[in-house]
């Protein structure tokens, strides 16, 4: 397992210091510092053509707003913050990496404008997003080089949640929906013993007492997102092969339906056991809510330890054991 940084008291009192080191070690501030604010600057004045909903141009705004109504896409007003601390956690990397400018990254840049003038002739203002992270992705290389883009692809990557997808929850939401309707239904009838059919997205009780629907806000979106963005930080961070990189990441979709698996199989317990308003409370209840993350964010913390034992116990040779004497006295 790797790790860069400990989040011992002396470090953290040390912050200050340690970035005006970084500071001062950084080549070309002045270079990224201009076209930084200019490309800032486009997608604050010309951002953003929808003007229905929120009368503005500022791309910022836009997403400001997009934000603020969807709970689903709330992640995304934080995601900024997480990149930058994860940049820190990672500047020693990134300051070995960071050499001289990269002009073939300017193909980055011109292709975040093409992308960007497509969403905004289009009035797509997410395909504007997409442009404005790939160019100043790009400006990231053309400043500090190759190299650096390479050491900064994470955790520039995770500026994909920066992207509201609220409007979309549907089409995405709908086959996970499914699955966890039909996973709660065998485990109710063939575990619990609680006779619970399972139409589509619908989960209704055999006697008619109480039915309930899977609606799209009800699918474990929220704690997707949140179980997604952890295994990725997780697994950058700790893991160095690719394929455990990987597995950590896909292990998120599968542990985000066991916790909406584990959220609806407590509503169903409730509604057998004290009636529907029972069952309600559990769904309403905001503290209750937060049982779809113990599965998923647990299981992939889960999935890290065992990961990274096994790495390491790789990564580590035997102890106390003689190579030489003991190919000597191995039998042929």
């Amino acid at each position: 397992m790797s790790q860069e940084s400990s989040n011992s008291p002396d470090e953290l009192r040390a912050i200050p210091s340690e970035l005006k080191r970084c500071w001062d070690r950084l080549p070309n501030k002045l270079l990224f510092g201009l076209m930084f604010l200019g490309w800032v600057a486009l997608f604050h004045f010309l951002g953003n053509s929808t003007l229905g909903y929120i009368k503005t141009t500022s791309l910022f705004g836009w997403m400001k707003y997009a934000f603020s109504m969807s709970d689903a896409d709330e992640l995304g007003a934080y995601m900024p913050l997480v990149v930058i601390g994860l940049a820190y956690w990672k500047r020693n990397e990134l300051l070995e990496a960071a050499k001289a400018p990269w002009w073939p990254a300017l193909c980055l840049v011109l292709l975040g404008l093409l992308t960007h003038w497509a969403g905004y002739v289009v009035q797509q203002t997410r395909l504007s997003i997409v442009g404005f992270f790939i160019g100043l992705y790009g400006i990231l290389g053309m400043t500090w080089g190759f190299r650096f883009l390479v050491t900064a692809f994470f955790p520039f990557c995770l500026f994909v949640f920066c992207v509201p997808l609220a409007t979309e929850t549907e089409r995405i939401t709908f086959p996970m929906r499914l699955m966890a309707t039909k996973i709660t239904g065998v485990f109710c009838h063939y575990v619990m013993g609680i006779d619970v059919i399972a139409d589509g997205t619908m989960l209704f009780d055999a006697k008619g007492k109480y039915q309930y629907e899977i609606a799209a806000a009800c699918s474990g979106i929220k704690s997707l997102s949140a179980t997604v963005a952890i295994s990725i930080i997780a697994g950058f961070m700790f893991f160095k092969a690719p394929w455990r990189r990987l597995v950590t990441f896909l292990a998120a979709f599968p542990f985000a339906v066991l916790g909406n698996v584990l959220r609806l199989v407590a509503i169903i317990i409730a509604s057998e056991a004290f009636g529907e308003n029972a069952g309600k409370f559990v769904h309403d209840n905001s503290i209750l809510s937060l049982l779809p993350y113990v599965p998923a964010i647990g299981g992939v913390v889960l999935l890290v330890k065992f990961l990274g034992d096994q790495e390491l116990r790789k990564e580590t040779p035997a102890q106390g054991v003689d190579p030489a004497s003991a190919a000597g006295t191995a039998s042929p």
